[in-house]
């Protein structure tokens, strides 16, 4: 049994597409009477949503049940703002996201095992805030690629995972960062490597639990990174 509902805003100096479909459950999980009672018109009406006609770009993304996946694109060619809501609640979900220009503002929600976000973001002003529960979850990066990716000036990142076997493996490039890494559980493991050679904003990792492995490369140079 599995219910999932959708819902997408995408405004380019105006509403372009309103989407939801809903699919009639047989059954009714705790994950869904959750969902239920919070309702898919308070998820946007929480993230405290600017109106539409400052922005370039806007998703809310709700989805539940397991083995679900999500891609959503975002770019625009001036300093209007992408921003993307995601929330997913089941297992074995996989979120794949790209935000380019500036101001990006990017907030995930996953509750359940075994789920994966991945993203890449470029631009200046970016802020990402991506929250795991459960275990065996994954931060990475999008198409293959090994490592999430962060590159641009002023960028604001913070992942955090409750559970045991969670992985973050992030690459960030370009100067002005801020991280905000947080991993609570056993056996997790955060792989972060910096490709330049200025310092930080801030840096903030917190690790608590049994297994940790942690990696941190910092003024690594890489080939074909300026």
């Amino acid at each position: 049994m599995k219910r999932t509902v959708f819902f997408v805003v995408a405004a380019c100096f105006g509403i372009r597409t309103a989407q939801a479909q809903l699919a009639e459950p047989t059954s009714t999980s705790r994950e869904q009477q959750l969902v239920e009672s919070v309702g898919l018109e308070r998820l946007s009406m929480s993230t405290g949503l600017p109106p539409l006609t400052n922005l370039q770009n806007v998703t809310g993304l709700l989805q539940v049940g397991n083995g679900n996946t999500a891609r959503i694109d975002q770019q625009t060619l001036s300093n209007n703002a992408n921003q993307a809501y995601v929330a997913q609640i089941g297992e074995a979900n996989v979120l794949r996201l790209t935000q380019l220009g500036g101001g990006n503002l990017l907030l995930v929600t996953q509750n359940g095992n075994g789920n994966q976000a991945g993203y890449t973001q470029g631009g200046q002003n970016n802020a990402t805030n991506i929250t795991q529960n459960g275990t065996q979850n994954k931060v990475q990066g999008v198409d293959g690629r090994a490592n999430l990716l962060l590159e641009g000036d002023n960028n604001t990142m913070k992942i955090t995972q409750n559970g045991n076997n969670n992985t973050v493996q992030g690459e960030v490039r370009e100067n002005n960062r801020n991280y905000d890494i947080r991993q609570y559980g056993s056996d997790n493991t955060l792989t972060q490597i910096e490709t330049t050679t200025q310092t930080p904003k801030g840096y903030t990792v917190e690790m608590r639990g049994q297994g940790i492995n942690l990696t941190i490369e910092q003024s690594k140079v890489v080939p074909g990174v300026r």
